[in-house]
């Protein structure tokens, strides 16, 4: 696959994205990678087009696509007898990504709910932000579970159709059991 170069609408919106990428605390470079795979219409794009079209080298390349790759934004695309790594945007970015992240949320509930056996968990302070930290990891799991499919429900309507307005039921039930647990 060989793009020649960016237009100036590409352009513009790469700069766009990697704007509004920066703002969501994200990196420079992972929101600009992100952005020409989004806006592209190849089928993929090789390390070496992504460097020379964003004009950067391998190894932020490497980076950025690592970075991308770990988060579920991008997948690797293996080419039938080629050594290139090239790589694409899922077709629902933000999808993958919320499919990846619960892995996240999972592991991080897991270190702190083991950090309260030890015994600097133990001591009153610490022992109140490990178990407030692994309950609102736990609670926002539970809220997770359904988050996905309701995207999937969203995405699939017509396009005038507006997002809900309410909290899903789910979320509402999971606030719920969570305040009567902590006042019963």
């Amino acid at each position: 696959m060989e793009m020649s170069e960016l237009s100036d609408e590409v352009r513009t919106f790469i700069d766009r994205f990697t704007d509004a990428w920066e703002l969501m605390r994200g990196k420079r470079m992972n929101g600009r990678v992100l952005a020409l795979l989004i806006i592209t219409d190849e089928p993929y794009l090789s390390s070496a087009d992504l460097g020379r079209l964003l004009n950067t080298s391998p190894g932020t390349i490497s980076t950025a696509t690592r970075a991308l790759l770990g988060s579920g934004y991008i997948t690797k695309v293996s080419i039938p007898n080629s050594r290139a790594t090239c790589f694409r945007a899922e077709d629902d970015v933000w999808g993958a990504f919320l499919s990846r992240e619960k892995l996240g949320l999972q592991r991080m509930e897991e270190v702190l709910r083991t950090a309260m056996s030890t015994p600097a968990g133990a001591e009153p302070a610490p022992a109140r932000r490990l178990r407030n930290g692994s309950r609102y990891m736990a609670w926002v799991d539970q809220y997770h579970r359904n988050v996905l499919e309701q995207w999937h429900t969203y995405r699939d309507q017509e396009e005038d159709t507006p997002p809900p307005q309410e909290l899903p039921a789910e979320m509402l039930a999971a606030i719920t059991r969570l305040d009567h647990e902590e006042n019963p």
